[in-house]
């Protein structure tokens, strides 16, 4: 019910599932085969196997010994995605891309560009390029999201200025084609991050808690940790004055889900800025439990939320803190609920450690 892609049944002691895409399948099972043999008597399958690419990105390996010492056997990668969409570009701007060391430019600023509007044909180049890296940072390569969110918002009007720094993004990716994100199962250390367990929230929220589903298959294995990190980049936009937020979702030590997003308010200081975007880390941790319970994973009984505005954690930690501005006041009790229904604990992380900046 987490995805109506996805098929799942009981096995003994674990899942089988078929995760389904068009005419793609992934089949998860210690025995896939006899699954396979099944589907070969209504259809005519190809590429029977091991995956080693989907949907345009890698599924890798790791065999050296420093990953087998880890217990890491799996990672994603967009490394063939990459390499033939720079292919491509470079056969449609007739020109090499050079290669280069950051996504964009620190204080870079795409929308006070004043060059020259891009002509119909210029335009539909940029869409394609701006669709190909959102599909690269959907394969896991979230370290251009920020840069390329801030170019996607001009798609009906791209200047020349903004097709010169989607290529820029190329250049980075043609620099650093080989980025993965590895399997890690291993938990998160959360002892270092001091949450105070026994508030009493029961005079400010006495209904709290968290709406566990009623038809969620049987759990199978250790529990799963949910660690995730936010952060907000302070009325970035200088045309509009709208902050950005950064998100970065782990499952032990496993990135799984990021958001670069410009937000939908203008607020008007640092603090509103980060509890808007604590908000929304709030409800992807919310939507995560729920995933992953469907999947017939067990979740630990709290996810950790990290972020580096003490004032933000502190107010919507303390039972006794007030907020009444209307639109922030919202965000504020969203958090606020979430910890006093046992859902999240909220800590302060050093802006250094701090992943989602």
């Amino acid at each position: 019910k987490a995805d109506p892609d996805l098929y799942i049944r009981e096995k003994d002691d674990h899942h089988e599932m078929i995760a389904t895409y068009v005419d793609d399948l992934l089949i998860w099972s210690k025995d896939a085969m006899s699954i396979i043999e099944e589907f070969k008597k209504t259809y005519v399958l190809k590429g029977i196997g091991t995956p080693e690419y989907y949907l345009g990105g890698n599924v890798e390996h790791p065999i050296d010994g420093y990953w087998d010492k880890l217990g890491i056997t799996t990672a994603v990668s967009a490394k063939t995605y990459i390499k033939n969409s720079i292919e491509r570009f470079e056969k449609l701007f007739e020109r090499e891309l050079s290669k280069e060391n950051l996504p964009m430019s620190p204080g870079d600023h795409p929308e006070l560009d004043d060059s020259p509007l891009c002509t119909p044909a210029q335009a539909s180049k940029f869409r394609s390029l701006v669709g190909s890296a959102n599909w690269i940072i959907t394969l896991g390569r979230f370290d251009v999201s920020f840069a390329v969110q801030s170019l996607a918002r001009f798609s009906m009007a791209p200047r020349m200025g903004h097709v010169s720094r989607m290529l820029k993004v190329f250049g980075y990716l043609k620099a650093r084609p080989n980025g993965k994100i590895i399997f890690d199962n291993s938990y998160p250390d959360h002892s270092k991050f001091a949450t105070d367990t026994e508030v009493n929230w029961v005079d400010f929220y006495p209904d709290a808690e968290e709406d566990i589903p009623t038809d969620m298959p049987k759990a199978f294995g250790a529990p799963v940790r949910i660690t995730c990190y936010v952060d907000a980049d302070y009325a970035h936009c200088k045309l509009t004055r709208r902050s950005v937020t950064g998100i970065v979702l782990f499952v032990n030590n496993t990135p799984i889900r990021w958001m670069s997003k410009r937000q939908k308010t203008v607020e008007t200081s640092t603090y509103g800025s980060e509890l808007v975007a604590a908000r929304m880390a709030t409800d992807m941790i919310i939507e995560m439990r729920y995933i992953l319970r469907m999947l017939g994973v067990r979740v630990e009984t709290q996810s950790l939320l990290l972020g580096d505005n003490m004032s933000v954690v502190l107010n919507t930690t303390l039972p006794s803190s007030q907020l009444k501005k209307k639109h922030n006041a919202v965000a504020y009790h969203r958090v606020r609920e979430a910890i006093a229904a046992g859902i999240v604990k909220f800590a302060h992380v050093d802006s250094k450690e701090n992943v989602a900046d």
